[in-house]
């Protein structure tokens, strides 16, 4: 523990940390998923796909960045798995989902 930091203080950082890493990875699958809606409608499929992609990236990259000049390289970490939480709970309810649809699974 860093001296004169509290341990409540340390537990709310590395709180919202994680809870900034979550929003991000929430952003990102979300606009994954109005891009994937979107691509059968889109007249130039591969240009909304790869300017998605650049948008996600880019907004991402900088929540890390603002992450990384606030914080240590440790709330970096906890960010980053709070980043990927959304997509594993995520890949488990469609998982759940399929496998119920299924009656030969």
């Amino acid at each position: 523990m860093i001296e004169g930091e509290s341990l409540t203080g340390l537990i709310l950082s590395y709180g919202a940390s994680f809870g900034f890493g979550c929003v991000l990875g929430s952003a990102f699958l979300w606009g994954l998923w109005l891009t994937v809606r979107r691509l059968p409608t889109a007249g130039h499929p591969a240009l909304l796909m790869l300017s998605s992609l650049l948008l996600r990236f880019g907004i991402t990259l900088a929540g890390f960045l603002l992450v990384a000049r606030l914080g240590s390289w440790e709330h970096l970490l906890v960010a980053a798995a709070g980043f990927t939480l959304p997509r594993l709970l995520m890949k488990h309810r469609i998982l759940d989902t399929t496998t119920s649809e299924d009656p030969q699974a």
